[in-house]
């Protein structure tokens, strides 16, 4: 329905606007101020309507030539000569209207009419056919080529959602599976943290399964989760490995994608310590400051690589992926060193 009135109100923009051109063409300061003035657009109007007649069905019937063309490139030999012998034939027959309605009956005229070919009366109305149809016809590439790239878009970002979807998909079980294996290596111990450690667990659990399928959430929450994951890990390792970590925020509201920065510090805590170093150490920093959040992650490394600190790779180019897709314009860090393993994240944040 609203195609429908977009297309008559196109129409009667388009037949007011010609007949306008036509009564105002011979003077400079034409204003409808007498009968006889709105009297001779009320017969321009008609004149125009006479033409629609014609203009409509041709123009339409270009449409459907465009399309035909556009959705099988061989029809283009086939849509150009029909649309010029459509065009022709439209020619002739705005001037057998033009001679035979027009002239001696809405606008009365009484002078010669002159023969229907007369070349002056088919170029003028080739013009006039041309001009009509030139805009139509933009305004219908204008709209294919929009839908198109709204169609386009709409494609990516269906993409992008089932990439990001996956990706999720891949690193929330990893992440489990490793926190698993923490209070595993408590139970194993006999660790009176144990119980503690599987509270924490269920809540981070609860987190994942609630928060981590949203767009986005606060920047606080990502924070809050870290530190549970952190007072989790300290129950593990105690007293052997020196952790700090160290947040500022300049805004509470400040969203962000969730479980970006947490898979970052989860993977310092799993590839970066060794139980026989007495100078391990993890150090945090997330800073958020005017919009720009700045993370820093820096760990001692292992004295050995083990088979699955070897494959930790895998999770840091699902991290890498997952920044790409949100976050284009971020600026990403990653330093292995002898001794430490760093890494520098900058994020443009938007509300």
């Amino acid at each position: 329905m609203k195609k429908i009135s977009n297309h008559l109100l196109f129409w009667l923009a388009y037949i007011v606007f010609k007949a306008y051109l036509n009564i105002s063409s011979d003077s400079i300061d034409f204003v409808f101020d007498t009968k006889e003035v709105w009297i001779r657009f009320g017969q321009l109007l008609l004149v125009q309507v006479a033409f629609l007649s014609i203009k409509i069905p041709f123009i339409y019937s270009s449409f459907y030539l465009l399309n035909r063309y556009l959705e099988d490139n061989t029809w283009f030999i086939k849509s150009l000569l029909s649309f010029v012998f459509s065009f022709f034939l439209a020619v002739v027959l705005m001037s057998v209207i033009n001679h035979n309605l027009i002239l001696p009956i809405i606008l009365q005229y009484k002078g010669e009419l002159g023969s229907v070919f007369n070349p002056g009366s088919l170029l003028y109305h080739a013009f006039s056919l041309a001009f009509i149809t030139g805009i139509a016809l933009a305004i219908k590439l204008i709209r294919i080529q929009s839908r198109k790239r709204l169609h386009e878009l709409s494609l990516e970002k269906e993409r992008v959602n089932t990439e990001l979807k996956y990706l999720k998909a891949q690193l929330n079980p990893h992440f489990l599976f490793n926190t698993l294996n923490n209070i595993y290596s408590l139970a194993r111990k006999q660790s009176a943290h144990t119980p503690e450690a599987i509270l924490k667990l269920s809540k981070l659990m609860r987190f994942m399964l609630y928060e981590a399928s949203k767009s986005d959430i606060l920047l606080t929450e990502e924070i809050r989760m870290i530190e549970d994951y952190i007072s989790l890990e300290r129950l593990r390792y105690t007293d052997r490995v020196s952790i700090t970590f160290h947040n500022v925020v300049d805004d509470p509201a400040q969203r962000i994608a969730p479980l970006l920065l947490i898979h970052f510090v989860e993977n310092a805590f799993k590839h970066g310590l060794s139980e026989s170093r007495s100078d391990a150490f993890i150090k945090i920093d997330v800073t958020l400051k005017n919009g720009l959040l700045e993370a820093s992650i820096a760990n001692s490394k292992a004295d050995k690589i083990t088979k699955d600190e070897s494959t930790s790779s895998i999770g840091l180019e699902n991290i890498k992926r997952q920044l790409q897709l949100i976050y284009p314009t971020h600026k990403l860090i990653i330093k292995d060193e002898a001794t430490i393993f760093s890494v520098e994240l900058s994020l443009p944040l938007s509300k």
